[in-house]
């Protein structure tokens, strides 16, 4: 789930700028569609130099467009082609029996970053419901707001971020399953379930409502929709510069899927990183006083809901080692066990702010229960 702020950023127009995008109507398993997809975007080169496309490339061909049509946009066609601008996603085999994006309407996103290597270009796909209704019954708005605001959102978020981990995530669902502000959840390896590792599922208020306070595991704490308070993402022009903290934290479980907990497989990999262990990983929290169960703990948020892991200790640091300058020297100050590890999956990647992204000069304080619901310590 999701969090979180303040900001820095330059006063803008709160009126709509934008009509909605769109209000109109058996898989293999994610690591072999990685695999593949990756693989086409080489075969591209050799099939090219044939007089007649191999039985290879033609079933790479027919492979990518099963992929695309679950919302998997293939390397080559990222880069080289132009993408349609709305489309509808179909599973294969039907609808999946959990979280199923069957018949969802996708908008393609391409993230790019220019450097001494040359240019790269990466494809999520955001998707959300042609209804008023998610495929769970449940009820939704996004089809008749969503607009260009939204998608200029994801792509400032992924912008803060080091190359290899935008590259994680694939897609991104709007609609309203989560009960906060996003689920990242775990690869279930099934061929039934959407759950693959690389999806994001975000509720429609993180677009909608403007920062608030929010109640944890220890205490509450300001949830950062955008890097500015007062702001709604939905009331932004086209063009903004607004980031969100919420998001950071939700692409920060999938770095420690696939980055930081790379040394596992299998449901191993869901387990909370050793820097980022507290008392939920023990197993003692009952056995200690409030003050000795945050010991470690970022934020109040630190221990999800109803889950023997500290994983959002490590979504929680990854937010705040990415959200601003402040933020970040506020992980050296509290004694972050996570720090060098961020730093060095930073690796030469410049900090957001010095390649002239916004950055936030203050930080709402949590209120801890320790201290009385009061802003004793400095995050």
């Amino acid at each position: 789930m999701g969090l979180f702020a303040c900001s820095r950023v330059p006063a803008e127009s709160t009126a709509r700028h934008e009509t909605p995008l769109a209000s109109h109507g058996p898989p293999l398993l994610p690591a072999v569609r990685d695999t593949l997809v990756e693989e086409r975007g080489k075969s591209s080169e050799v099939s090219a130099k044939a007089t007649e496309p191999s039985a290879e490339a033609e079933g790479l061909d027919a492979l990518a467009e099963a992929l695309e049509a679950e919302g998997y946009i293939d390397v080559r066609r990222c880069q080289d082609a132009e993408l349609e601008a709305i489309r509808t996603l179909t599973e294969p085999a039907g609808p999946k029996q959990f979280f199923s994006v069957h018949g969802y309407v996708a908008r393609t996103l391409r993230i790019e970053r220019h450097g001494p290597e040359g240019s790269q270009a990466h494809c999520v796909s955001v998707a959300w419901p042609p209804g008023r209704v998610n495929n769970e019954g449940q009820p939704v708005q996004v089809a008749s707001r969503v607009n260009d605001a939204w998608l200029r959102l994801l792509r400032n978020t992924l912008d803060r971020l080091p190359w290899d981990h935008v590259r994680l995530l694939r897609r991104v669902v709007i609609d309203n399953r989560p009960k906060e502000h996003g689920i990242a959840a775990f690869n279930r390896d099934s061929a039934d379930d959407a759950r693959d590792g690389r999806t994001l599922w975000l509720h429609e208020h993180l677009f909608t409502a403007p920062n608030h306070w929010a109640r944890g595991n220890y205490g509450v704490y300001w949830s950062y929709h955008s890097n500015r308070d007062g702001m709604t993402i939905d009331g932004a022009p086209a063009n903004h510069e607004l980031f969100s903290p919420v998001l950071l934290h939700e692409i920060g479980h999938l770095v420690m899927y696939w980055v930081a907990n790379a040394h596992l497989s299998g449901p191993a990999a869901s387990s909370n990183v050793s820097c980022a262990r507290t008392c939920k990983d023990t197993g003692n929290c009952l056995r200690l006083t409030p003050g000795e169960r945050e010991q470690g703990c970022i934020s109040p948020y630190c221990a999800p809901f109803r889950f023997e892991s500290s994983t959002e200790n490590w979504a929680e640091q990854y937010r705040l080692y990415y959200q601003s300058s402040v933020s970040r020297s506020l992980l050296s100050e509290a004694g972050s066990g996570c720090l060098p590890v961020l730093l060095e999956q930073q690796g030469t990647t410049p900090d957001p702010w010095q390649r002239g992204l916004p950055d936030m000069t203050s930080y709402r304080r949590s209120r801890w229960d320790s201290c009385g619901q009061r802003e004793c310590k400095p995050w």
